[in-house]
Formats: structure tokens, sequence, C-alpha cells
């Protein structure tokens, strides 16, 4: 079974793409830097998506299941303060599981739904789309496939919608990039539409850490295979094994920060005529921010960003949030 089974019940638009030429730049360029990075979003290759798949069933890694637990709980309240919003629009939709909740709750409430999922992904949107396609009859969906700003800058508001961004997805564009974000989905959503965030609340330092370190390596695994993909797409011919995974909660920047970091000085070859990397012992390639957040960080950023807070659910050990916001008629604030 595929897309195309479901008629004009599934839609897609496919954004164009330079993934070749902007992984080589961004790759030259992060490795060339005093501080060494690559770029998160290219992590999840089809192994990165799949390995995280993994990750999220860990039990070090529990923000998935406190997130599902707030969903259950409060989805038919949040459901209920959306007042008859019948489209749902999900940004990094992945494999839509989570959703499900919310779709079943508003079939429930309002009867047919429309779900449009943004992802960078058109395999994992097809695939997440034939499943909600075969087992909601009342859902027809729409892809927008390609980068989240891309899209959101060509999306037209519709009325009656629910912009969701789940997963503490926001937590991976910390500082001035995520006041970036949420003003593009501010502009892809019609005034007093809502947005539903799903947040990693700062706690314990060693709990936070533990979820990005778990036991049996998979985390590792999955930060390792992003040089597996330099090496198979740029010629690259870095030795895997001479990096570790390192996730470490920085207090001035109030994220988990994870690196690969060289176990000895080496060099390699990034493959043709590029310039070799050179690597001192302990030296460490950035490869995610994961923002925590304090609930008047979350107060201040829905404020500067055009959004009033209509709810706020947390579960007792205040570790995860589900935050509802309203898009606000007022123009944004300047930073």
């Amino acid at each position: 079974m595929n897309v195309a089974d479901f008629g004009d019940r599934y839609r897609e638009r496919i954004w164009e793409t330079h993934i070749a030429e902007d992984f080589e730049r961004d790759i030259v360029a992060g490795f060339a830097a005093t501080r060494k990075s690559i770029p998160s979003k290219y992590l999840y290759d089809a192994l990165g998506s799949a390995l995280f798949e993994a990750i999220v069933l860990l039990p070090e890694y529990d923000l998935p299941r406190r997130e599902s637990e707030l969903l259950e709980r409060y989805v038919r309240e949040i459901v209920e303060r959306t007042q008859g919003r019948l489209r749902l629009l999900e940004l990094g939709s992945g494999s839509s599981q989570k959703t499900r909740t919310l779709i079943e709750a508003a079939i429930e409430r309002y009867g047919a739904v429309e779900y449009t999922a943004v992802d960078i992904s058109l395999d994992a949107v097809r695939n997440a789309a034939v499943q909600l396609l075969d087992r909601y009859p009342d859902v027809s969906v729409r892809a927008l496939v390609g980068d989240y700003f891309q899209v959101l800058g060509e999306v037209t508001p519709q009325p009656s919608t629910l912009a969701l961004c789940l997963g503490s997805n926001l937590g991976n564009y910390p500082g001035e990039r995520g006041v970036e974000f949420l003003r593009a989905v501010r502009g892809a959503i019609a005034p007093s539409d809502m947005l539903l965030l799903g947040v990693d609340l700062r706690k314990d330092r060693a709990l936070m850490e533990r979820a990005y370190n778990d036991a049996i390596g998979v985390t590792a695994a999955f930060s390792k295979n992003v040089l597996a993909r330099v090496n198979r797409d740029l010629g690259a011919e870095i030795d895997i094994g001479n990096f570790e995974h390192s996730s470490v909660f920085d207090e001035r920047t109030g994220s988990i920060e994870s690196y690969l970091v060289a176990i000895r000085a080496a060099s390699y070859s990034l493959g043709g005529a590029r310039k070799a990397v050179r690597f001192a012992v302990g030296e460490r390639i950035h490869i995610e921010s994961s923002h925590k957040f304090t609930r008047d960080e979350l107060r201040v950023l829905a404020d500067e960003c055009g959004f009033v807070e209509r709810g706020f659910f947390t579960d007792e050990e205040a570790a995860f949030a589900l935050v509802l916001l309203e898009r606000g008629e007022n123009a944004t604030k300047k930073l």
C-alpha cells in the first residue's frame, strides 16, 4: 500500500533542495572553524533516523514517555480549548506516532480532520501518511517536504489550525534561532489559531545528561553515524573509532551540548582535493544542542514571538511540559 492508493485524501508538495551541495559546504566549513561542528540536521539520514527511533524507546530517554502521558491526560482539554479547529499542522512529523492521540480526540470532537505534516524526509512523511490514512477514514493528509523555514515561509495561513511542535523539537533551536523559528510558525497560522509545544524542562543535571548517554550506546551510534555519512558522501577517510560520544549540560547555555570527541591526535582526508582536517587529542566536534527550558524562559519567548499562553500542562516532577499558545493579533516585539 502506498499514498497513491488514497486518491485525493493525500496531497504533497516537495521543496527543491540542494542536499549534496549544502552538505559538502557545511561539513567543510564546520571542520575549518576554530570550534569544529556539524549541523544537527545531518544526523538524520536513513540509518540516523532509524537509530533515533530506537533512542526514543530507551529507558534513559524519558522525554517521549513523559510527553505521551501528558497528551493522553490532557488531550481532550487541549482540543476543547482550540474551539473547533479541524486542521493540524505538525512540524517535524516523523512517524506521526504521538499525533494519533490528538487526531483521535479531534475526530471524536469535530469529525473530519485535515492533517498537514512538515518534514525534511519524504520517505518518513509518506510512510506515516499511509498508516494514518489507512487507520482513519476521516483524515486527509497534506505533506510539505522541505526545510522548516523554507516551508513555513510559503505556507498560506488556514483558519482553524492547531500547529504542533512536539518532541522538544524547539530545544534544537536555542537562543535567537528559537525566536526565528517561532516567528516563522506564527506567520504560517492565522490570528487566534493555536500552537502546541512539547518542551523538556530544566531539572537535575544527572537526569538530563543520562537521557543523552544511554548504557548500551545507541545514542553514541546515532552520533557517530554522521561521520559515516561524511565518509560515504564526501569520500572522506575519517576513522570513526577514534571518536567517542559525549553529551553534557552547559549551565551557561541551558542546553545539553552533544559532541564527538577525538581520542587520539589525527589528520584525515575529506576526499578529493579538499584540505585535510586535523584533530588534537580531546578536540570536539559539536553536533547538537538540546535546550532545556524554564517556565520564565517560555513566557518571555512566547511574548517576544507574538503568542499568548493559554495552557501549561506538566507532570508531577515538572520534568516536561505541553504549552498551548494562541497567536496574538499584535506584531511581534523586536529583540
